[in-house]
């Protein structure tokens, strides 16, 4: 090829980096949430536990607080307790949400086939749930405090307002409860990701959650991922015990942190071996 024909030949486009990739990944990816509930129930995740206690307290509150103890206390914990329990269900349902958007028609082949690296689009689909996980239980904490609030205008016979709000527990639970759900999110990712019907990885999830619920009491109960939340709440006094000294990070939310690191890495693994076309 002469020189004169070399010059004129157009340049290929740069590569994108894979901060780019990631940051087209995520934004394409957020627009797509528009075609599930997801948001929906990310929402109705926050919102269920606390209407559910907040209508107890004020139909039956009167009934159920004794004279003098702290209803702040009993409120926060009867509402976390129900969110601990069905949290699970949350985070297997809203996993398959967002990747059966892909799964349907087999979109990941699509997807691969796009200028963008496999590692990207792995990410992009793990924050999305990531977040939306955090958004849920952030709100679910801020309807909490509002409902308990609520509760001290129209209910003052209850007395809630003689006692401060838990802030600091209702914190440090905020932070272990997240990290006691990223086993599930992990877990469910993958089989979200490998199984490409809905059924399959929402049925596994389902039978996790009752294995944990039921096998509460069982000494290794902390390496079932499902039972992460509701471990975490049991652990976590509201109010202070003597001689109770309660870890920053609890042994079973450091198994919950190994088997998310564990699913992320060996499904992306198993991912860029595995042929999809």
């Amino acid at each position: 090829m002469s020189p004169a024909i070399a010059s004129s030949s157009p340049a290929l486009p740069a590569v994108p980096g894979p901060f780019v990739q990631l940051g087209r990944s995520l934004t394409a990816d957020v627009l797509k949430l528009r075609r599930t509930p997801a948001l929906w129930l990310t929402l109705a995740s926050g919102v269920l536990p606390v209407l559910l206690n907040f209508c107890i307290f004020y139909f039956k509150g009167h009934l159920m607080l004794k004279p003098g103890a702290d209803g702040w206390v009993k409120y926060a914990s009867m509402s976390w307790q129900t969110a601990a329990v069905l949290l699970p269900l949350f985070v297997v349902l809203l996993t398959s949400l967002v990747v059966g958007v892909e799964n349907k028609a087999e979109g990941w082949k699509h997807l691969f086939a796009l200028p963008v690296g496999r590692l990207p689009v792995w990410l992009s689909k793990l924050l999305i749930i990531l977040g939306l996980n955090a958004l849920a239980q952030v709100l679910f904490v801020a309807l909490l405090l509002a409902g308990g609030y609520l509760l001290q205008a129209l209910r003052p016979e209850l007395r809630l307002q003689q006692f401060a709000p838990p802030f600091h527990v209702l914190g440090v639970l905020l932070g272990r409860t997240y990290l006691a759900t990223l086993g599930i999110v992990g877990v469910q990712y993958v089989l979200s990701k490998w199984q490409s019907g809905f059924v399959l990885p929402v049925a596994a999830g389902m039978a996790g959650w009752v294995a944990g619920l039921t096998l509460m009491r069982w000494e290794h109960v902390g390496w079932i991922p499902y039972a992460g939340p509701f471990l975490t709440l049991t652990t976590t006094p509201f109010k202070a015990v003597p001689g109770l000294v309660v870890p920053a990070v609890a042994p079973h939310e450091w198994y919950q942190l190994l088997w998310f690191g564990a699913a992320v890495v060996l499904g992306y693994v198993f991912l860029r071996w595995r042929n999809l076309a």
